[in-house]
């Protein structure tokens, strides 16, 4: 995995009690959704995610602290996968590939999220977060540093 393209964090959830994007291993494609909010710009911001960026996917469930369960690869151009997006509230997608996975039968070995991003997340939205945020780099001094952290726990 090419770290250099490590570019940002997105939040999923499921409304039961599982993993989300449990069932796709390394290598899959799934479409990755987001949850359909025009106040807050949700369906622009995902379609402008730029193709072959990585995002990793930080999630909660009931029981369990925040971890990070998952990176992805984005493989198309938001041009190429709006036209699939339907009018429901999940129906924004984007077609990713998958290149780490935590192991979920082992949740106490799944990296946490405040442990490794060393940053109080404001979790109120499934927009993806760059990591060069201002509020990482108050803790990491650069993307770099943040980037090198992450190899280790990915690998």
């Amino acid at each position: 995995m090419n770290f250099s393209r490590l570019e940002y964090i997105k939040n999923v959830n499921d409304d039961d009690d599982v993993w989300a994007y449990e069932s796709y291993p390394i290598g899959a494609y799934f479409p990755l959704n987001f949850k359909k909010n025009e106040a807050t710009g949700v369906d622009n911001q995902a379609f402008n995610l730029p193709q072959g960026s990585l995002i990793i996917l930080s999630q909660k469930r009931p029981k369990y602290e925040r971890t990070l369960t998952h990176v992805v690869e984005l493989v198309n151009e938001g041009s190429e996968d709006k036209p699939q997006w339907e009018t429901g509230t999940w129906g924004i997608f984007r077609w990713v590939k998958v290149h780490w996975i935590a192991d979920f039968k082992n949740p106490g070995l799944i990296p946490l999220d405040h442990k490794e991003m060393i940053a109080n997340w404001g979790w109120f939205d499934t927009k993806a977060k760059l990591l060069s945020s201002e509020n990482l780099m108050k803790q990491w001094g650069s993307i770099d540093a943040l980037r090198a952290h992450l190899e280790k726990v990915f690998n």
